[in-house]
């Protein structure tokens, strides 16, 4: 094999993740045919401390194939079968990234344009009104076993007539606390009234949050709605610290 031409494979065979040592091992058994671990030593230069890891870690990529004589003969893998061997880790690694970028990042590309909730791990973004009114109905619905903490600042939020009937169905079941922006106050006690609930409101809150088994924080940014909805721990008893921080504080509207 001409030089120009081997050091352009040594090139590209670095791209692919192969060092140099095991370039240098498997274009010696390319050009050479079959050779024992002490000749290939020889003829590239590999100590032998090392070129029996070198040999291993090219069997692990089926580069090289080894006879059951004795001493051991190292053979090369054709270079059509080695290449398929790499083309398929390739494939394989291709479709991972691709799976990133096709369904992740296309879906919170989507999602901040059309209104829609995005899935990340345990983490859910939640974008525009019509999902976040969703988003919570489905968390209280099938994620409260126990008691509800409700922080509402968006008079758009707790005038939904459909949250609304949620919220006063749920409450037959669990001790609701409902802390709400003081402005919302009647609004509030005209849409809640003779319902179980526990309500107090506070001179401002800066965004929202629904806490039961899940959290879901809520913040509207430039007109847009924005939610953060998560079943790990720590969200959970963060805003459940945070909530009882606020609710202490609060003006008492409605005890039940």
């Amino acid at each position: 094999m001409e030089v120009d031409v081997l050091r352009k494979l040594k090139n590209k065979m670095k791209g692919l993740g192969f060092t140099d040592s095991e370039i240098k091992a498997y274009l010696t058994l390319v050009t050479h045919g079959g050779l024992s671990a002490v000749e290939l030593s020889e003829r590239t230069g590999i100590p032998m401390t090392k070129i029996y890891s070198v040999l291993k870690k090219l069997r692990e990529k089926e580069w090289v194939i080894i006879s059951n004589t004795r001493p051991t003969i190292f053979y090369p893998s054709p270079p059509i079968e080695a290449w398929n061997h790499v083309k398929k880790k390739l494939l394989s690694e291709i479709e991972i990234l691709e799976d990133f970028f096709v369904k992740d990042l296309q879906s919170i590309y989507n999602a901040t344009r059309s209104g829609a909730e995005v899935v990340l791990s345990t983490l859910y973004m939640v974008y525009g009104y019509e999902s976040i009114i969703n988003s919570i109905i489905d968390l209280l619905e099938k994620k409260c076993s126990g008691d509800v903490m409700i922080a509402l600042p968006f008079k758009e939020i707790i005038e939904n007539g459909r949250l609304i009937e949620k919220i006063k169905w749920l409450s037959s079941s669990f001790e609701i606390k409902f802390l709400a922006s003081k402005e919302l106050k009647n609004s509030i006690l005209k849409r809640f009234k003779n319902s179980k609930l526990k309500i107090r409101v506070r001179d401002k809150l800066f965004g929202g949050g629904i806490i039961c088994n899940e959290v879901m924080f809520i913040v509207k940014n430039k007109g847009l709605y924005v939610g953060l909805r998560s079943d790990m721990d720590f969200f959970v008893n963060l805003a459940r610290i945070y909530f009882e921080y606020l609710w202490k504080d609060g003006e008492i509207v409605m005890l039940t």
